[in-house]
């Protein structure tokens, strides 16, 4: 068998190829690209011009609204990314919203009672977008009721629309399933508001469409998760570093991690890191990231907000893509920069305390905190927050940076092995009666061995070291082991392992007072 061996890739595989293995939580072992683009997958509007399970380049909103419908998910999302980081590549993936026999559309009432005594305003925010209609002594509930759904409808980003008859204002989910407000989960929120002392009352029939006295969102016989898994399928030969997804089910969750780990493993060694979002509680988001429990899948968590899961996806993917760019290991601790679109949460019994900060990062959940200044991003995490078995507690590949600057670690070997060894010949080295390797070997031209490797290797370790991405050199050196397999001598095997660089989370002062009695 191999000395170092990699998964998926036995000795006797023969065909050609560079690949590397990356194992992190990992103890003792005996083992500069580019940023990547982003791609963001999810439902499209009937309307919209794209084709289901194909990629389009994406770089205006205009083409994004185009190409998968207006309001849709996955407009919303790239209208967002766009806004925080147009410089950098991103694309977007359509399938089918849900569709046939059971199909439904979440929908909300906002119902207007008695006419006004006197003028004033009523305010609805749906999403996090503020619709103001003002009224006088001449309106009744039906005009007021129409104005107000002309307001939303001008909003034409939303994910939904209104309509009015009678001084009800009913909103209807632009796209049917159970993705936009199941009856438990709410995902477009919504509240009412009107002048006090006018007359005129409000009633709004929840805090999201799906919930309340309304229809939730349901799947029909054709699910959005066969859509999505159907587009997956369409880019599996396709490398696209960061993928976000609009969806926030554990069944969608686990065809999303089942795609990235099968491109991630080493053939075909496509790496890829997944971001998705959820807006209920923290005590049922635990059991899907727990369940999820993968180093390259990041859920990102805002209680009860005002964005939907695809603008909290895409405004999470867009920064990390943008800081990551140029530092792997950024330390997004209390992120909070021009960049940084997302709102806080309305309701402060909604804002993380410093206590469900660490339950949420304790279980691989990304939270987002809000204070009476705006939100921030309190800690990157991934989903990888336990043991195998997703039973113990283990934190050590949980941080987001691990896995970012290791993959940028083995992007840049591949590159530049590549641009240097293509095409090479490969020997064993000559061995000295001592054992010792003859430093003095005479090689052929375009032909290398395990010892004059190493160096190569080496050079890339200490260029990490230098950046501030590894720590500690020396054990990271000692631990490389370049030998050629002795069950197939063609491939020559690298091993190494060593520690990331660590970020500062905490810090602690404790300070006596030692004043006589």
């Amino acid at each position: 068998m191999a000395r170092i061996p990699i998964s998926g890739i036995p000795s006797s595989f023969r065909a050609p190829l560079t690949a590397a293995e990356i194992v992190l939580a990992q103890g003792a072992s005996t083992a500069s690209a580019g940023i990547g683009e982003a791609c963001y997958v999810g439902p499209k509007l009937s309307g919209g011009s794209a084709a289901v399970n194909t990629v389009y380049p994406i770089s205006s909103e205009a083409e994004a609204r185009a190409l998968f419908g207006e309001g849709s998910p996955l407009h919303r999302a790239l209208r967002l990314h766009l806004m925080a980081n147009p410089q950098m590549k991103v694309w977007g993936l359509a399938h089918a919203a849900s569709s046939g026999d059971g199909a439904a559309a979440a929908t909300a009432t906002i119902v207007y009672a008695t006419n006004p005594t006197a003028p004033g305003v009523t305010r609805v925010t749906v999403c996090g977008e503020e619709c103001s209609v003002a009224f006088t002594t001449a309106d009744t509930p039906t005009t007021i009721g129409a104005k107000m759904a002309a307001a939303i409808n001008a909003k034409t980003w939303l994910p939904l629309t209104a309509g009015a008859s009678s001084g009800t204002v009913t909103l209807t989910a632009r796209i049917a399933g159970a993705s936009q407000g199941d009856g438990t989960v709410g995902v477009l929120r919504l509240r009412g508001s009107i002048d006090a002392g006018k007359g005129t009352t409000i009633t709004v029939s929840g805090a999201a469409l799906g919930l309340g006295s309304v229809t939730a969102g349901a799947d029909g016989a054709v699910t959005e998760v066969a859509g999505l898994t159907a587009a997956l399928a369409a880019i599996a030969a396709r490398r696209f570093y960061y993928l976000g997804f609009t969806a926030w089910d554990a069944t969608s969750l686990a065809a999303i991690k089942l795609h990235v780990a099968t491109k991630s493993a080493p053939s075909p060694g496509l790496t890829c890191r997944a971001f998705s979002a959820y807006t209920h509680t923290l005590s049922a988001l635990a059991t899907i990231a727990i369940g999820v429990n993968y180093e390259r899948h990041h859920i990102v968590w805002q209680k009860n907000s005002d964005h939907d899961t695809a603008e909290l996806t895409a405004a999470t993917l867009a920064v990390h893509q943008l800081e990551e760019a140029t530092d792997r290991a950024t330390n997004f601790d209390g992120y909070r920069t021009a960049r940084w679109l997302i709102k806080p949460a309305f309701a402060s019994a909604d804002w993380p305390g410093l206590q469900d900060i660490d339950d949420a990062v304790t279980d691989g959940i990304l939270p987002i905190a809000s204070n009476a200044s705006g939100s921030m991003i309190a800690m990157s995490v991934t989903t990888r927050s336990k043991n195998a078995a997703g039973t113990i507690d283990d934190f050590r590949a949980c941080e987001t940076h691990r896995v970012a600057v290791l993959d940028e670690f083995v992007d840049t070997w591949k590159l530049r092995h590549e641009l240097t060894y293509s095409n090479k010949r490969l020997k064993a080295d000559e061995v000295l009666p001592n054992g010792q390797i003859n430093g003095n070997q005479r090689l052929p031209p375009k032909t290398v061995t395990p010892s004059t490797y190493r160096p190569f290797v080496v050079r890339t370790i200490d260029e990490f070291i230098e950046r501030g991405l590894f720590q500690g050199q020396v054990d990271w050196v000692s631990s490389l082991a370049v030998v050629i397999d002795p069950n197939n001598p063609s491939r020559l095997e690298c091993g190494v392992s060593g520690r990331t660089v660590d970020l500062l989370h905490q810090t602690t002062f404790r300070v006596a007072e030692t004043t006589p009695g």
